[in-house]
């Protein structure tokens, strides 16, 4: 459970960091190019695997290195995009509901347990996922851009849904315990990779300045961003819960002590929406957890 608890304080803490980078005015983009690396570095470090980082290629899971690495930083800046198009609480919803898309490839592929009070919890938990995210005029209006506009929030649904659930596969099916670390700094180096192209691209055509206060938050942001995802293979690999269980209190503990941070550090008001939703996210960890 130790682990499952620190996947949930630094994904936590992965939200507060983001919420300070417009205080700061720190470049999203650079930002997220210096976390992958910083993330990939704790990966090579933290690898007692044996192997060294050259023979990824070889591996034969290397594919599903290539595919994470590029859905690592292609979702992240969809949600970026969403939330800057269309709203934060739009971006926050698609995100979070997507917890549904690894709960049920869990069922009906890994032969994880399926009772009525856990298909009660799982509804429970999207529902107060929802409530959670709205904001007090709602959260799912959907501008009238295009059909584009229509798309971004479905997209980043099934993206961060698709992450999951091959973070799932990865565990269940490919990945042995020693190797957890050298899979996850291989799939943040492909994600630097394409995001640093980017930055140059930007710098030496479009004249972008890279800056300092991006460079010390990607560096920030990359400490729990690797932790986070590092935990929860462990987690998955501890067994002692079901991934169709661990997910769902994963992602109510985040929308807590999320919350909760918002509140303390950011005094951000609750709406009576986002109170029921924090009450309603308790009943359904308490069913999901004991089902």
């Amino acid at each position: 459970m130790i682990f499952l608890l620190l996947s949930i304080l630094c994904n936590s803490l992965l939200f507060i960091i983001l919420k300070c980078f417009g205080r700061f005015r720190v470049n999203t983009l650079q930002a997220l190019v210096f976390n992958y690396i910083t993330a990939f570095s704790l990966g090579v470090m933290t690898n007692d695997s044996g192997m060294s980082f050259r023979t990824l290629p070889q591996m034969p899971w290397f594919w599903l290195v290539l595919l994470m690495g590029t859905l690592f930083i292609i979702v992240f800046l969809l949600i970026a995009k969403t939330a800057q198009e269309i709203g934060v609480s739009v971006a926050t919803v698609a995100n979070k509901m997507s917890v549904i898309i690894p709960v049920t490839v869990a069922v009906l592929f890994y032969h994880n347990s399926c009772g009525p009070l856990k298909i009660l919890g799982i509804a429970l938990a999207l529902a107060a996922l929802l409530l959670t995210s709205l904001k007090e005029k709602g959260a799912v209006a959907v501008s009238s851009r295009g059909l584009w506009m229509f798309l971004l929030p479905f997209i980043v649904f099934v993206g961060s849904g698709v992450i999951d659930a091959l973070v799932n596969f990865a565990q269940e099916r490919l990945i042995t315990k020693e190797y957890s670390s050298l899979f996850l700094a291989g799939c943040f180096a492909v994600a630097g990779c394409i995001g640093v192209t980017t930055v140059l691209f930007r710098f030496i055509v479009k004249k972008e300045k890279i800056k300092i206060q991006s460079i010390i938050a990607g560096i920030v942001l990359g400490v729990p961003n690797y932790i986070s995802i590092h935990c929860m293979l462990k987690a998955l690999n501890s067994k002692v819960l079901e991934s169709s269980v661990l997910y769902p209190i994963n992602n109510m503990g985040i929308v807590l002590l999320s919350s909760a941070g918002a509140v303390l550090l950011f005094k951000e008001k609750l709406s009576w929406k986002n109170v029921a939703g924090i009450l309603i996210s308790v009943v359904a960890i308490l069913l999901i957890a004991g089902s």
